[in-house]
């Protein structure tokens, strides 16, 4: 059972372009940390200005350290000085910049530098991941008696997703908090439209029962690595305590049905608004220990890939080389219609071949002989 601070209506805001349904074409980069708003006083505004920026940096490489380390290991970050913190900053942007007699206010952006941080990372022997997924998809069903709602109404759970991931509503306190949610997520987050291809594609019943014809189709018409179902209901205990249950099932795995509660409060919206957060965090987190590169570990695969011409050669060989865990590729045999290249990479074949198929390549094992080559969708 999980019992959630309430967040109130109050401490939410808007942020554009933050789930990656209104950013999917928008590029991810793992170590751009965003939108951290910074408000201090000093003598001067020059003197308030170094002060947010200094104390801007520090909340933004904390941020991002939380965004790559899994949560069982968050409790192991180091400390860093702020000499060593400034070097492995490559730029920084401001925007939304106010200014008062003594005062500075502004929302910061850092990008930081790639080697440094993974150097970082190594040296104190903390796993991470910086993998970007494709977009997965929400399927919310409410229950209420014996009767299933996906789009039909009332159904105040799909409402609650709208408003997390199309309205964009935060927290905004404590600050660890909102700027934790203020990024943009690497398992990126689409809610269906809910229009009437949709409703033909899929019915609650059928979400619930993940008939494969059905989530196929609702996933072919968003383009998602895969799908989510969520199964909310509300009950009371002889108290008067309200809870929500809910449970998961997800695409592609075989497995039992798992029932999460929450409670924490007595208003339905904020508990499922909680809920949500936390039901995000544990998709961003399933996804981080998936894609964690391990540095002791590296392996070379011989691939083959077929190729139509010279362009999508050059597409399928820049998207091997965009994956964090490639450490390198040489082409060994090349021709008109085939290419024979290596592929170096770090950790395991399992997890390369998940963070191929991301980018929409597959990775096929036939009888030790190995194919690389570009998904075919129907």
């Amino acid at each position: 059972m999980s019992i959630l601070p309430v967040i109130r209506a109050l401490s939410v805001l808007v942020v554009s372009f933050f789930m990656v349904g209104g950013a999917a074409a928008a590029e991810i980069d793992p170590y751009t940390i965003h939108d951290i708003s910074v408000d201090e006083m000093a003598a001067t505004v020059p003197q308030a200005q170094s002060l947010a920026v200094q104390t801007g940096q520090r909340r933004a490489f904390d941020t991002l350290l939380r965004r790559l380390v899994p949560v069982d290991h968050q409790l192991q970050l180091p400390t860093v000085d702020d000499e060593t913190l400034t070097a492995m900053i490559a730029s920084y942007q401001v925007a939304n910049e106010r200014t008062s007699a003594q005062r500075y206010l502004a929302d910061l952006t850092f990008e930081f530098k790639r080697a440094d941080v993974r150097s970082f990372l190594r040296t104190h022997g903390l796993p991470f991941s910086e993998a970007v997924g494709r977009p997965i998809l929400i399927l919310p069903v409410f229950r209420e008696g014996n009767r299933s709602f996906l789009w039909e109404e009332p159904n105040p759970w799909r409402a609650g997703w709208v408003d997390v991931i199309d309205f964009g509503i935060r927290p905004t306190e404590p600050l660890a908090l909102k700027d934790k949610w203020a990024q943009r997520l690497l398992q990126p987050i689409i809610l269906p439209a809910g229009d009437f291809t949709d409703i033909k594609a899929i019915t609650a019943d059928e979400a619930i029962a993940m008939v494969d014809t059905s989530i196929t189709a609702i996933q072919d018409i968003y383009g998602t690595a895969g799908a989510v179902m969520y199964q909310a209901s509300f009950r009371t205990d002889a108290k008067g305590t309200l809870f929500l249950d809910i449970s998961r099932q997800r695409s592609g795995q075989l497995s039992t049905t798992v029932i999460e509660t929450y409670k924490g409060s007595d208003d339905p919206d904020l508990l499922m608004q909680s809920a949500i957060f936390d039901l995000v965090g544990k998709l961003q987190e399933e996804w981080k220990q998936a894609n964690i590169i391990d540095f002791s570990v590296e392996n070379t695969v011989a691939v083959s890939t077929k190729l139509s011409g010279l362009k999508e050669w050059l597409t399928i060989q820049e998207k091997v080389k965009s994956l964090p865990a490639v450490s390198a590729i040489r082409v060994k045999d090349l021709s008109v219609t085939e290419a024979f290249w290596h592929i170096t990479f770090l950790g395991d074949i399992g997890q390369l071949t998940t963070s191929l198929a991301q980018r929409s390549l597959q990775l096929v094992d036939n009888d030790g002989y190995w194919t690389l080559n570009p998904v075919v969708r129907n």
